[in-house]
């Protein structure tokens, strides 16, 4: 019986084992039935599809390209400019370099013809100043020629024309110069040579010697611009008198403007008023005179009537018979004075030329018409 029992406990343990062996092998079927075995399909796009994405990916592709091509440009462009502004700065940098070294050489340049100058102004005004002295230690000069013009020791008149037409010798430019302001009509050309010849005269007269400026138009002033009139008539002046040099006359010319009409007879009137007589007369003039003095212009030959508020036009004969009436007026008390006439032709009126010509000839003088810039100084 015991063996019995034995034999009995140990198949019992073997069922058992047999059990969970079974379990093992069926789940290891299950696991083989469950996992997938070999390569997995994948299913592809259709046709269209895959055209498509080809095309977007080709112009994504060219995009970027023409990007790239861009960058690359603009990566040249700026390296050419780097290269161009480093290119500049060196040049500029050069450049001041050597301006400066030309402008140290300039400084050094002016700074000796400034020394140069200031010697050339000292010798000048050592050498004025010897030319002077021997001025004053040589005898007075007894007269001095230019193509036969004589001026006098003594007792010299000059009679400057300073009417509106003194301004040119054209009439349109005159109309345009009487237009313009006082300082542009004081220098005009013909008026500065005009007034540059009485100085001219004046210069050429010696030392001590009597003298007058009269510069006339509708009315008659002295050397200093001072109307002279029945009841103040003029004086002599005296060359390089104590109070008296001809700077301070040349200076008062300047100031004169040309205006107004020509009166001849009224100048000659108060010139051979003079005490003492002069001995010269110099008439610096450029036409005919157009008034009459104090003679009624609708008696002379040739001279329309005068209309109160307007001005008479005046024909070239009639400014003849104006002229022929002064000469007459004065006829007798010009005996022995000798008259020169510097003559600045007026444009249509050159018939003045032969009238100024007979009368500077008629008393013992020259007639000259200079050419222009005359005098220089």
């Amino acid at each position: 019986m015991g063996r019995a029992v034995k034999r009995q406990s140990v198949v019992v343990f073997g069922l058992s084992f047999l059990d969970v062996l079974c379990c093992g092998l069926g789940a290891s079927v299950l696991l083989l039935l469950v996992v997938k075995h070999g390569e997995t399909v994948v299913p592809y796009a259709s046709d269209g599809l895959l055209a498509a994405a080809i095309t977007e990916i080709q112009e994504l592709i060219a995009v970027k390209t023409e990007e790239k091509t861009e960058l690359e440009r603009i990566a040249a462009d700026t390296q050419q400019e780097v290269i161009a502004l480093t290119s500049t700065d060196d040049a500029k940098s050069s450049i001041a370099k050597l301006q400066s070294t030309r402008l140290a050489s300039l400084l050094q340049e002016v700074q000796q013809q400034r020394q140069a100058l200031e010697q050339a102004r000292s010798q000048l005004s050592a050498t004025a100043e010897q030319s002077n002295q021997i001025a004053e230690r040589a005898p007075p000069p007894s007269g001095q020629h230019l193509t036969g013009l004589l001026i006098n020791n003594n007792q010299v008149v000059v009679l400057l024309d300073r009417s509106a037409s003194m301004l040119s010798s054209t009439l349109v430019e005159i109309i345009r110069i009487r237009a313009s302001p006082a300082n542009v009509q004081r220098n005009a050309e013909k008026w500065v040579s005009a007034r540059s010849a009485a100085m001219w005269a004046v210069d050429r007269m010696p030392a001590r010697s009597l003298f007058q400026v009269l510069s006339f138009s509708d009315a008659v002033y002295d050397a200093f611009g001072k109307a002279v009139s029945s009841k103040e008539p003029p004086r002599w002046l005296q060359k390089d008198y104590p109070t008296l040099n001809t700077k301070q006359v040349k200076s008062s010319l300047e100031q004169l403007t040309p205006h107004g009409p020509t009166d001849l007879k009224t100048a000659l009137k108060f010139a051979l008023d003079l005490n003492p007589k002069p001995k010269q007369i110099v008439v610096i003039t450029d036409g005919y005179p157009t008034l009459p003095g104090s003679s009624n212009l609708s008696r002379l030959s040739d001279c329309p009537r005068a209309v109160p508020g307007r001005v008479p036009l005046l024909s070239p004969e009639c400014r003849k018979s104006v002229f022929d009436d002064a000469i007459k007026a004065h006829r007798k008390k010009l005996g022995g004075v000798r008259v020169d006439v510097i003559l600045y032709a007026l444009e249509g009126d050159s018939d003045s030329i032969d009238g100024y010509w007979r009368f500077a000839q008629r008393f013992g003088g020259r007639l000259l018409s200079p050419v222009p810039g005359w005098p220089a100084s």
